[in-house]
């Protein structure tokens, strides 16, 4: 008898109360998700374009350090672009959604310290996957100074 006197009071979850909840838990995981895998492709565009900054100050280095022009080849809708020393790939995603720049571009870098841009100038590095992820690289002629617009 006392046992049934604790449980008296006690009442549990109705099965619309449960459903509920799992449904709004539901909602919220698809909108945090969508949001998440909006970061992931932001952070893939900025990973590549900081990485192909990278690899035109160091051809600018090695131009004025060498004394010997150095040139960067890109591609359009292709990720891999070439130096004058290797080619790099500015993703290495297999599913087949590229970062890639835009249009071709060759730029080549003197042991002046100046460069010629044939092409795109500023280079748009963009997702494949997603148009609205992009970022500017402009390339100074004049003083090689490489500037990544937002």
């Amino acid at each position: 008898m006392i046992r049934r006197e604790a449980w008296n009071g006690e009442h549990g979850f109705t099965i619309i109360e449960v459903l509920t909840t799992i449904i709004l838990m539901g909602i919220v995981l698809a909108i945090a998700s969508s949001t998440w895998f909006e970061v992931i492709e932001s952070r893939r565009v900025d990973s590549a374009t900081n990485q192909l900054v990278s690899d035109l100050r160091l051809a600018h280095s090695k131009a004025t350090n060498r004394l010997l022009p150095q040139t960067v080849e890109l591609s359009a809708d292709n990720s891999e672009y070439v130096t004058s020393t290797n080619t790099r790939d500015l993703d290495d995603d297999p599913a087949g959604d590229r970062v890639s720049p835009e249009e071709d571009s060759t730029i080549v870098f003197g042991s002046d310290g100046g460069a010629q841009v044939t092409g795109a100038n500023p280079i748009r590095v963009q997702s494949t996957n997603d148009t609205n992820e992009f970022h500017l690289i402009d390339v100074n002629t004049v003083t090689s100074k490489i500037e990544i617009d937002p």
